[in-house]
């Protein structure tokens, strides 16, 4: 399998990058060291030999063929013909990977509907999974060089425990001319038929359900995608890519670099018709060309065959364990077996997941989406909206001759402000508002710290927001922390009766009194936009506060 460096980068720092640039293993340097060693010792060998064994006159002759060559080096279309090439191979790479085939949903189904925890029923949940994977890793087998010298004929395969004698035996008996990888999966279909007709299965629907899932607007089968796949990837190794087009890429790159053997040398005689700028004896440009390309040339041969025994090919004998490990998992060890149900820590209480001391250190984002932010762009002055209707839409009725219900009259829109919705609080756009809050995020107080101290009256239990009654005597002195974007607020809602006319009027609303207000000791420092009631004008409509 490839080397995975995505721990490396869970972080662009510079110095991570770096890092990532100068690994040894499954890097660009270790797949093409060996190529620019010998190119470097081939250049040296002619460059010696241009310098020190011709004579004036053979290095004049020499001098021009180099110019000869350098100038038509550009017939060789190495950009056009790599790119392309890479970009053939990649998606071949992407549509096999994508192909290799996960049992999971085939084992979830069938523990869901194939019911029974007797003896036969455990024989029927394994025996449709391990055929599965019998027909995967027979698959495997023809197309993966590793797997075929794991399982080099079937009788491996019942010694490694994913056939049994019978089913070697009852493979054997089946004639075919032709590869038997669809044996296992017709097995699997036979079991499902047994296993409704003994009433394992309730119904034909969940049947159907094992063997088959809903993709948009047509059933397409579960298994039969699974069989796909593997159908697909066996056909990518039967049809390859023309042998031509590999080639023409590979002579191509290899006779680029050829002819830079003898165009790319320095000339030394400042009377030739062709001279260099400088002397360097070592062409560094050449170099660094050298190893974009025939580093992109060594990524495409890696991907050109993935099932072979290269670092970076699939690891197929993986797959085929991790397969019959967790569908055996599924089907029996876990089958109608789950923990004790029991209330949640947030029963009757207030959703909030905690986090680690360091984790919470971090803030996070609770998203509304980009347009909110256009509520800055409003003046705080502005107090009300007018909306008037269209003058195109008035035109195009009078032009149809519509008659429409509505008063041709403006509607004024009162515009409600609050000091926690000014364009203050909203994200600025200007650089001088955004370096303004970067000073102010850098002496923020972080409330997570508090966690290391418990003052006298204070609970600082697991979820002490279903404790707390009445506020310690230091933070009785604070505003209630509705604006506050550090803490979370829990609220008591009483239903308050309205007349008949205010009923007409507006919408119901919510009514919440402050006076009940129950504040979270562990906050642990979370984000501005976590404070809902504070921050969002959604929130703002839909409840109305009792100010005291």
């Amino acid at each position: 399998m490839p080397y995975n460096y995505h721990y490396d980068l869970a972080t662009s720092q510079r110095k991570v990058i770096l890092k990532l640039i100068f690994k040894w293993k499954g890097s660009i340097w270790k797949a093409i060291y060996q190529d620019l060693l010998i190119w470097c010792f081939c250049y040296g060998i002619i460059s010696v030999i241009y310098r020190y064994a011709l004579d004036r006159s053979q290095q004049d002759t020499f001098e021009r063929f180099m110019q000869f060559c350098n100038r038509r080096l550009d017939y060789i279309p190495i950009n056009f013909m790599l790119g392309f090439f890479v970009t053939t191979v990649i998606n071949r790479w992407m549509t096999q990977f994508a192909n290799l085939g996960m049992i999971d949903n085939i084992a979830l189904f069938t523990s869901m509907y194939l019911n029974g925890n007797d003896e036969r029923g455990r024989i029927l949940r394994r025996s449709i999974v391990r055929f599965c994977v019998m027909s995967q890793t027979m698959v495997f087998r023809d197309i993966h060089i590793g797997v075929r010298k794991r399982f080099p004929t079937l009788e491996t395969m019942v010694a490694a425990g994913i056939m049994t004698s019978a089913d070697l035996k009852k493979y054997n008996e089946v004639e075919s001319r032709y590869a038997k990888y669809w044996l296992g999966f017709n097995w699997s279909f036979n079991l499902l038929n047994e296993a409704r007709r003994e009433g394992r299965i309730e119904s034909a629907y969940t049947q159907n359900a094992i063997a088959e899932v809903r993709d948009n607007f047509y059933w397409g089968l579960e298994i039969r995608t699974f069989r796909s796949g593997l159908s697909l990837i066996w056909t990518y190794d039967w049809v390859p890519l023309p042998l031509m087009y590999p080639q023409l890429v590979f002579l191509a790159v290899h006779c680029y670099y050829l002819v830079c053997l003898v165009s790319r040398q320095f000339v030394i005689n400042s009377d030739a018709k062709m001279t260099t700028e400088i002397d360097l004896g070592v062409p560094f440009m050449t170099i660094i060309e050298f190893i974009f390309y025939m580093g992109w040339l060594k990524v495409a041969m890696d991907l050109l065959n993935p099932f072979g025994e290269d670092e970076d090919d699939f690891d197929c004998n993986f797959l085929i364990d991790r397969n019959l490990t967790v569908a055996m998992g599924i089907v029996d060890d876990t089958h109608d077996d789950g923990p004790l149900l029991e209330k949640d820590m947030f029963w009757n209480d207030t959703v909030s997941p905690l986090y680690s001391k360091a984790a919470a250190q971090r803030n996070v984002n609770f998203y509304f989406g980009s347009a909110t932010n256009a509520d800055s762009q409003i003046p705080d002055d502005v107090r009300q909206i007018t909306m008037v209707p269209h003058p195109f839409n008035e035109k195009l009725d009078q032009m149809y001759g519509k008659r429409t219900n509505r008063p041709p009259v403006e509607s004024v829109v009162e515009l409600k402000r609050d000091q926690r919705f000014s364009s203050g609080n909203n994200r600025k756009q200007t650089v001088e508002g955004r370096i303004s809050n970067k000073i102010g995020a850098m002496f923020q107080k972080r409330h997570s710290k508090s966690l290391t101290f418990s003052p006298e009256g204070f609970n600082t239990k697991a979820r002490a927001s279903t404790d707390i009654e009445k506020l310690p005597t230091f933070m009785t002195n604070q505003k209630p922390c509705y604006s506050n974007p550090d803490c979370i607020v829990e609220v008591d809602e009483e239903e308050q009766p309205k007349t008949s006319e205010e009923t007409k009027q507006e919408p119901p609303r919510k009514r919440v009194n402050i006076s009940n207000k129950r504040e979270s000791v562990i906050s642990m420092g979370r984000s501005r936009s976590f404070n809902h009631f504070g921050e969002h004008v959604d929130y703002h409509d839909y409840y109305d506060f009792d100010k005291e």
